[in-house]
């Protein structure tokens, strides 16, 4: 049955970090994974995190089985986060959510269920989005559109591309949206064309699908979500998912959420309910509960909230310092070249304007590995990589051309 995997393929993202593992150079650079490292290249678990989980093992809490919706508890505070308390969504009992095992789960669960209910139903993602993202959508048999959204050649957004592309939207198709500092490229949508998205998402029919996965990391907790929130107040229903990896370090205890926002008055919640809780158990039957335990506990405890929203500040604080550096070092290395992007985008990731091809040279010459299309962790440098960064970009645009290198299309 399985002699014909011999030749099975990584994908994209694997095959980037075994040629990483495989590389024995000394000073090679991982700027790949989307983690948050500091000075000293480690990956900082917070203070509040620790503080949680000793409240937590103290309790001596029970391992028993929940429901495949989950921690609810954890459920309703990550709501409160994104949405706002007074979100009329909640105050109007308009929201179905589940606990899920990330936000990749959450995705996929959700891809399943739509494919479900729905299945003429095509997603459509922006140019570009995560390989895995689309994966998790083929996989629950739906077709896959794309829309454009980044313009590398004038490094900034491509609203008017996005809004006419979103005009082809189908009834019932599904917009998957980036909530903040999620896009590869570390995009963001203005509030404007937030509130754009949302009166085409209605004249058309559609139904937005929103993943937030690093709220805090751009201008601030409030501040992250309020197009999120601006939307799911415009539009009739909507799909979010959540992940709380970044925001709380808590990678590897795998805790998102996926919720759905119903239309008012739909009086179908018990069944959207029932209809969730069984599509999560047919995949994985329950997400486990230590993260999201971790992350009610911060939530509910006002000593450990705000810890954890002084410790949260202090990471965008250094996200932002870095990426003026990152500016600053290219700038220095490529005279006449403006990097200004660099500093204007949010959160972890920035794209620089060079072809696949010149991505892998710069792998090859510099022992600097990044994912497609050449996506840089901004956080998870220190200065030294930072000056290789932009020497190694300085001799790649010599190596092809200025012109040719600043404007890949």
């Amino acid at each position: 049955m399985l002699r014909d995997l011999s030749d099975y393929p990584n994908d994209t993202i694997e095959a980037m970090f075994v040629r990483l593992a495989n590389d024995t150079h000394a000073d090679k650079i991982d700027l790949g994974i989307g983690v948050f490292r500091d000075d000293s290249g480690n990956v900082p678990v917070m203070q509040a995190v620790r503080r949680a989980e000793r409240r937590l093992i103290g309790r001596d809490r029970s391992k028993s089985y929940l429901s495949p919706l989950g921690n609810i508890d954890y459920c309703r505070r990550v709501e409160s986060l994104v949405l706002g308390a007074d979100h009329p969504v909640l105050s109007g009992g308009r929201i179905v959510s589940a606990q899920t095992p990330g936000a990749g789960a959450a995705l996929r669960a959700a891809a399943e269920l739509v494919h479900g209910v729905s299945p003429g139903s095509a997603v459509w993602v922006s140019t570009p989005v995560w390989g895995h993202q689309i994966e998790f959508f083929e996989q629950a048999g739906m077709a896959v559109r794309t829309y454009r959204y980044y313009d590398r050649r004038g490094r900034n957004l491509d609203a008017e591309g996005m809004l006419e592309d979103l005009r082809s939207m189908r009834a019932g198709d599904v917009l998957l949206l980036h909530g903040c500092c999620h896009n590869p490229t570390g995009q963001d949508l203005s509030l404007d064309l937030w509130q754009a998205v949302a009166e085409v998402v209605v004249e058309v029919g559609a139904i937005p699908f929103v993943d937030v996965a690093y709220q805090g990391f751009g201008q601030g907790i409030e501040e992250d979500a309020e197009g999120v929130q601006r939307l799911a107040a415009s539009v009739p229903e909507m799909l979010l998912t959540v992940s709380s990896s970044k925001s709380f370090g808590v990678y590897r205890d795998r805790a998102g959420l996926l919720s759905i926002i119903l239309p008012p008055d739909s009086g179908n919640a018990g069944a959207v309910r029932r209809k969730l809780r069984d599509t999560l158990r047919q995949l994985y039957f329950m997400a486990p509960d230590h993260g999201a335990a971790i992350v009610h506990e911060i939530l509910s405890t006002p000593e450990l909230d705000a810890l954890w929203r002084a410790e949260l500040d202090a990471v965008r604080d250094r996200i932002i310092a870095l990426r003026a550096e990152l500016r600053m070092t290219i700038e220095r290395a490529n005279p006449g070249f403006d990097a200004g992007f660099i500093e204007r985008q949010h959160g972890m990731f920035s794209c620089l304007p060079i072809s696949h091809e010149e991505q892998l040279l710069m792998e090859r010459q510099f022992h600097i590995y990044m994912l497609p299309p050449a996506r840089v962790n901004v956080a998870a440098m220190n200065r030294e990589q930072s000056r290789t960064l932009a020497e190694a970009f300085a001799w790649i645009r010599a190596q092809r051309g200025t012109a040719r290198a600043d404007a890949v299309a």
